[in-house]
């Protein structure tokens, strides 16, 4: 196992490379908004997303990589826990990073999971959800950025076997490391 890891954390400084800040990690504050759920109104929740993002592949002002994050957003409401959206998603992003201006807009396309416990029965899961997200970092110290994000997608799964318009949207910090 302890050999594992050490390999890992060979290839991912290989990876990465030396002195260039391409590894960020973010925290924002987010809203999210489902679509009709078993015959309710759209359901809109708020709380926070974590992630992170690695540009793997720099092409001048181009850089091309992955992202990570990790999602919850409750709304108090009629269950002991409230009403709550999670989810994880992981994908592909492109950002451009101009060499004069702070600020790196980027566009994502990601996938993954999320569940909520809204509508008629708890803990419906809607096993799988895509987003689209762009937004805009802007450098604010070196190494810090702040962040604005909207993204919409779907969420497809076990209720009634449809899909719902999935929205996030948020603002936050952006640490490059």
């Amino acid at each position: 196992m302890v050999r594992r890891i050490a390999g890992l954390c060979v290839v991912w400084v290989a990876v990465c490379g030396a002195g260039r800040a391409q590894l960020g990690l973010y925290v924002m504050g987010s809203g999210g908004n489902l679509g009709a759920v078993a015959g309710r109104n759209s359901f809109t929740a708020w709380g926070g997303t974590v992630g992170g993002y690695d540009n793997f592949i720099g092409a001048g002002p181009i850089k091309i990589g992955g992202d990570a994050r990790f999602f919850v957003q409750s709304s108090g409401n009629s269950n002991a826990f409230g009403n709550q959206l999670r989810g994880g998603l992981v994908g592909m992003r492109l950002a451009i990073t101009p060499p004069i201006l702070p600020i790196k807009p980027y566009i994502q396309a990601e996938a993954g999971g999320a569940s909520t416990n809204y509508g008629v029965q708890a803990n419906r899961a809607l096993n799988f959800a895509y987003q689209v997200q762009g937004g805009v970092d802007w450098t604010v110290f070196p190494h810090v950025d702040v962040r604005a994000e909207y993204g919409g997608g779907k969420a497809v799964g076990s209720i009634g076997g449809t899909s719902e318009s999935l929205q996030e949207f948020g603002g936050g910090i952006v640490i490059r490391l």
